[in-house]
């Protein structure tokens, strides 16, 4: 058993969080200290890792499997990309709210036809449904250049002109930011119903929530969180196209969250950062082949480490310190 609290020292406690800030340290110091390449691939990872926590949120904390988010990524990525064509709005303030409500909407549908099942059921209707705005994406040619996507999207207009490093640095805010609200939902009541739900419906059913209910509105906040990640998506990239909203961006942020651990919350972040960093560096060796080491990876996560990496990491560092038993 963990020491009670009062017997954990201010030390330990230090050495405990000691990885969250030397996280932290670098990725203030990354654009010193890194080229430019390495840090517009951290900055992609802080926006997929938002993403793979909006993944999280439904997955691990309510148990819905699904198979959509990359389409509610999209639809906030596109919503803003066509408004800032075709009506020249250039400000990051009025524009993303726009996106994030049409993710809301998005995600509000999906979970109302969806919620009624769970399981392979939930992820197959949410897979339909992911597939149904790709389809739009590629056949509605006039607004969203089918296949071709939409390019040419400037850095965000703040108030204040943006290049690629302080456009990271922007990134790298809203994203410690949406971490933080979303640790901070997690361990709200709300939040604790939830967990309730994914571990017994039928339980919590009887205790008086309304679990369909709250599964909308919890799959509804984990999309208006994906569609935030595409809109930082879509200036980081300077554009988007249907495979960013398609099956296999769904299935990357999938895997992600499997192999960082689902349930975690930051877990999702860590799964984000080893996959796009190991598919970037064995790309530029194998280009062709990074599909069968990612498969290599997501087997053995599920042989070796079940419940993802990061709960892995999490004991071993509790272990080193010394911080009671790392099992408890």
């Amino acid at each position: 058993m963990a020491p009670p609290k009062a017997q954990i020292s201010k030390e330990m406690r230090v050495a405990y969080f000691a990885p969250v800030l030397l996280v932290f340290l670098f990725l203030i110091a990354a654009p010193w200290l890194l080229d430019t390449p390495i840090v517009s691939l951290i900055t992609k990872v802080l926006c997929f890792g938002l993403l793979a926590m909006s993944v999280d949120i439904a997955f691990g904390y309510i148990g819905l499997w699904t198979f959509g988010h990359a389409a509610i990524f999209g639809v906030a990525a596109y919503t803003c990309a066509i408004l800032l064509n075709e009506t020249h709005i250039a400000s990051f303030w009025l524009l993303a709210p726009i996106g994030i409500a049409m993710a809301a909407i998005v995600s509000a549908i999906f979970a109302a036809v969806a919620a009624r099942s769970s399981g392979l059921y939930f992820l197959l209707i949410t897979f339909a449904l992911g597939q149904l705005v790709y389809s739009v994406a590629v056949q509605w040619k006039p607004v969203t250049h089918g296949n071709d996507g939409l390019w040419g999207i400037p850095y965000p207009n703040i108030g204040l002109s943006l290049s690629s490093e302080s456009y990271y640095y922007f990134t790298l805010v809203v994203v410690i930011l949406c971490a933080l609200v979303l640790h901070w939902f997690t361990r709200s009541p709300f939040g604790y119903s939830l967990m309730a739900i994914r571990e017994n419906e039928v339980r919590a059913r009887t205790m008086g929530y309304d679990t369909r209910l709250r599964k909308i509105i919890g799959f509804v906040i984990s999309g208006l969180f994906a569609g935030l990640a595409g809109i930082l998506y879509l200036y980081f990239n300077g554009g988007i196209a249907p495979e960013n909203v398609g099956m296999s961006a769904s299935g990357m942020a999938t895997i992600m969250v499997i192999i960082g651990g689902a349930g975690t919350l930051w877990g999702a972040f860590l799964g984000s950062a080893i996959v796009l960093l190991l598919q970037y560096y064995i790309s530029l060796v194998t280009p062709n082949r990074w599909p069968i080491f990612l498969g290599a990876i997501f087997i053995a996560t599920v042989f070796f480490a079940r419940g993802g990496i990061f709960p892995r990491l999490v004991s071993l560092w509790k272990r080193v310190i010394g911080y009671g038993n790392a099992d408890s």
